[in-house]
């Protein structure tokens, strides 16, 4: 398994994985959502394209990472790519400065619930978000306004952000 930065050639991949994971509102926002998602990553398991995970970073001091999509095709499901591609977005996340990264889970997805749970994320109030981000929070907040039905769940980094070369000591 490897996770790689999706490129314009995985997107029959996408959209048939989104179709294939997702309602039909989900599935429009999902391929829809590509085209200003960052980290943008795919599971690519041998010649095949197994799954796909949207990111959006909020600029700002810090920035806050939100996972807005994961879908793992049907046919590779329990096989890992889901959890590698959070893990990585995560990678991703922190070394851009976030301190805390957000998913939306709908309540009756067993299973990522289950995989957000087991990476460190734990289940929120919405209002959190207002209470850490205030207006930079909005875009989150609005999303979660429109789906009722899903649960807020946040990840702490609890070390400290990687240093940045030029807070690098050099040898003299």
């Amino acid at each position: 398994m490897r996770i790689r930065d999706a490129t314009i050639a995985d997107r029959a991949a996408i959209v048939r994985i989104a179709r294939a994971s997702f309602d039909r509102v989900y599935a429009f926002f999902a391929v829809r959502g590509t085209r200003h998602a960052w980290p943008f990553l795919v599971a690519e398991d041998g010649s095949s394209i197994a799954g796909f995970l949207e990111g959006i970073l909020f600029r700002g001091t810090p920035p806050i990472g939100y996972v807005y999509f994961v879908a793992v095709d049907p046919r590779a499901r329990g096989m890992g790519s889901g959890r590698a591609l959070v893990q990585e977005s995560l990678r991703l996340f922190r070394s851009r400065g976030a301190d805390r990264v957000f998913a939306a889970v709908l309540r009756d997805n067993d299973p990522s619930m289950r995989l957000f749970e087991s990476l460190g994320f734990e289940r929120v109030a919405r209002r959190v978000l207002w209470r850490w981000y205030r207006w930079r929070g909005l875009a989150v907040q609005m999303r979660m306004l429109l789906a009722p039905h899903e649960v807020l769940l946040a990840r702490t980094f609890t070390d400290l952000p990687p240093a940045s070369p030029q807070e690098v000591p050099r040898a003299s």
